[in-house]
C-alpha cells in the first residue's frame, strides 16, 4: 500500500530514502533527447525511485570525450551506465546518437521503459546498501 490507501502497481518498490543520483547526458543533435529525460522521469516516477537529477548537454567532441560519451541519450545511475556497450563502441563524439537493445532483437534510440525501470530499482538497492 502506499499513501491513501492505494495499492503500489506489481514490480515496483517502496520509496528509498534519500536521492538517487543520476545524470542524462544528451546532443541535441539526437531527436530523442526530450523523450529520454521524459522516459527517465516517467520510469523513476513509476518506480517510486527519487532522483537527484542532472541533465547535461553535451556540446562539442571535446566535451564527449572528457566524459566518454557514447552517445544520446546516456543515462548514468549512481555514476554507472546501466546499459553499457559491448566492445567499447566508437570514439565519443558529441553528435552520436546512441542504440538501445529491444525485446526481439530489434535495435531503437531508447532503452525498454521495462529495462530502465529495472535498472533504475537495481540501482537504488545499491545506493541504499551503501548507505546502511
Amino acid at each position: 500500500m502506499v499513501a491513501g490507501g492505494a495499492r503500489r502497481p506489481a514490480g515496483t518498490i517502496a520509496a528509498v530514502p534519500g536521492r538517487l543520483a543520476a545524470t542524462y547526458l544528451y546532443s541535441r543533435e539526437c531527436p530523442s533527447h526530450e523523450e529520454g529525460l521524459r522516459l527517465l522521469r516517467e520510469a523513476a516516477a513509476a518506480q517510486e525511485v527519487e532522483l537527484e537529477l542532472e541533465v547535461v548537454e553535451v556540446r562539442d567532441d571535446r566535451d564527449a570525450e572528457a566524459r566518454g560519451f557514447p552517445g544520446s541519450p546516456t543515462y548514468l545511475l549512481a555514476g554507472r551506465d546501466p546499459f553499457p556497450l559491448e566492445g567499447g563502441g566508437h570514439a565519443p563524439r558529441a553528435d552520436a546518437c546512441r542504440a538501445y537493445a529491444l525485446p526481439g532483437g530489434r535495435i531503437g534510440p531508447l532503452p525498454h521503459p521495462d529495462d530502465l525501470a529495472e535498472a533504475l530499482r537495481s540501482a537504488a538497492r545499491a545506493a541504499a546498501k551503501e548507505r546502511t
